[in-house]
């Protein structure tokens, strides 16, 4: 019952994880002179990339070990013990700006912070 809520919780995390940005691209959109508020911008998508990365990737060996194609580790055994108990795991706090928000109110945060990337890159 326990592996199953986290297996499932895990799922809808990474479904409405975003793509990545690619960085070549969006380097080379703003040229070999981008301005201080461009710079920036490009500082927290790849902070952002960095983020969706780890989480991604915890997630999917996390699944994995529930499943029992892998072994479970501490990591992957906090994790889970985090998404049982609605909180963020220490791996993505580690990545994350600093909060003190539930992982569903901090999904959901994640999600208005992506379309606000999405708004700056297409303006800027």
């Amino acid at each position: 019952m326990r592996d199953k809520m986290i297996d499932n919780t895990a799922f809808d995390i990474l479904s409405k994880l975003p793509v990545l940005y690619d960085m070549d691209i969006l380097r080379k959109k703003y040229g070999l002179t981008p301005s201080p508020t461009t710079i920036v911008l490009l500082q927290e998508v790849e902070r952002f990339n960095f983020l969706i990365a780890c989480i991604k990737r915890t997630l999917s060996t996390l699944r994995r070990a529930i499943s029992g194609e892998v072994g479970m580790d501490h990591v992957l055994e906090n994790v889970a013990n985090c998404l049982y108990n609605g909180l963020i795991p220490e791996p993505w706090l580690k990545l994350a700006p600093a909060t003190r928000k539930p992982l569903g109110s901090w999904i959901s945060h994640m999600k208005r912070r992506f379309a606000q990337y999405e708004q700056w890159v297409r303006i800027a």
